[in-house]
């Protein structure tokens, strides 16, 4: 009997020393987790939670102004659809500006809340802040550098878009808009007796804009004719006059004029548009005339030669001109141009192969060179002006 009840305290005794442990274990493990309910929250500050919320929210405004401000910059190479829907354009640019302007204030609002914190201004408007962010030096600096994070948009200290509306052209700028422009077409030459239209006129300048209205230009012409002598009687009339017909024909010889030059001038823009930019303008230039018979075989006769006559002048010109730029793209267009142009004054210097005095056609030759580079000369040119 006695054996039975000291084996029944000794079950007893190793039942609630397990049940001990058992109950050690339970009291000393890790919370269980049941959909989150019954597991231990981190400990957390309230307010750092509320500034750290509002910063991100700073830090959401930020990339839609950023996106605001892309758009708004696609919008200003869009010539066509800002000409179309100005009034939509305007209003787009005062919304984002007053965003900008909303987020600068929010900005310094902080920047200012920051110096307050880490006591780098010292105001009473700083003693709300100091109270309420308290805490060590490396609190502090926690606060500063998540602030700054939040904030990581220093362009936007002012206006990314201006309210300005331009007046300017909407495709290029201005001094380093280079402009390539060649053109054709046709030249009437009007003088005191002959009027002859030129087979060939061409040339291309290269100019520059200094300004929204002005620019300068330096360009190369050249001109092409041919004509008949039809001055010449002296078939008819002088002692030469046996074989000459024969020689060249009884219409006379014919006559090939050629020019070529430099000029420099400048141009007004009437308009500012971005299409169609009607100018005036005027230049100087200086050019250089060949004249020559195109049968040039010789013939002579007791006192006359003839054959081998040529005629060459360098000359200053003086053109005005009126036309317009059309644009097609922004880097190309066609231009439309009227000039006139004329020799100013006596010639820089002429040349003659031979003397006129014993050869009547050189100084028929002369004479007519002289007549055509102090003529008044209007042109029609069509041209296309290429933009670098």
């Amino acid at each position: 009997m006695k054996s039975s009840n000291l084996l029944v305290l000794a079950l007893a005794l190793s039942f609630a020393t397990a049940y001990a442990q058992e109950e050690e274990q339970v009291l000393n493990s890790d919370p269980i987790n049941v959909d989150g309910y019954l597991a231990d929250r981190p400990v957390t500050d309230g307010e750092l939670e509320q500034i750290r919320s509002e910063l991100r929210k700073q830090k959401t405004s930020t990339e839609l102004n950023k996106e605001k401000a892309k758009d708004l910059g696609k919008l200003a190479n869009q010539t066509d659809k800002l000409l179309d829907s100005q009034d939509q354009y305007i209003d787009q640019k005062i919304e984002s500006t007053k965003a900008i302007k909303q987020f600068n204030k929010e900005y310094e609002k902080n920047q200012r809340k920051l110096e307050c914190i880490m006591e780098e201004l010292k105001s009473r408007d700083c003693d709300p802040y100091k109270s309420l962010y308290g805490g060590t030096r490396e609190h502090k600096e926690e606060i500063r550098q998540e602030i700054i994070l939040a904030q990581a948009a220093p362009a936007y200290h002012a206006p990314v878009v201006s309210t300005e509306i331009s007046s300017g052209p909407a495709w290029g700028g201005y001094v380093e808009n280079i402009k390539l422009l060649p053109y054709a077409g046709a030249t009437s030459f009007s003088g005191k007796k002959e009027q002859i239209e030129a087979e060939l006129a061409m040339g291309l300048r290269l100019e520059s804009n200094i300004n929204s209205r002005f620019s300068i230009g330096i360009g190369f012409n050249f001109a092409q004719l041919k004509t008949q002598d039809f001055a010449n009687n002296g078939f008819n009339n002088q002692p030469y006059n046996q074989g000459y017909a024969g020689a060249y024909g009884a219409s006379g010889r014919e006559i090939k004029y050629r020019s070529m030059g430099l000029d420099l001038y400048g141009k007004f823009f009437i308009t500012n548009g971005a299409r169609f930019r009607p100018y005036l303008g005027a230049g100087l230039g200086y050019s250089r005339a060949t004249m020559a018979y195109t049968d040039n075989q010789a013939y002579s006769q007791p006192g006359y030669a003839f054959g081998s006559e040529e005629y060459k002048n360098s000359y200053a010109t003086g053109t005005i001109m009126a036309g317009s730029e059309i644009m097609i793209t922004p880097g190309f267009g066609i231009n439309l141009e009227a000039a006139y142009s004329t020799g100013l004054g006596n010639s820089l210097s002429s040349e003659n192969s031979k003397n006129p005095f014993n050869s009547p056609d050189q100084g028929r030759l002369q004479q007519l060179g002289d007549e055509i580079i102090n003529a008044n000369a209007l042109s029609m040119f069509v041209g296309a002006v290429v933009i670098f």
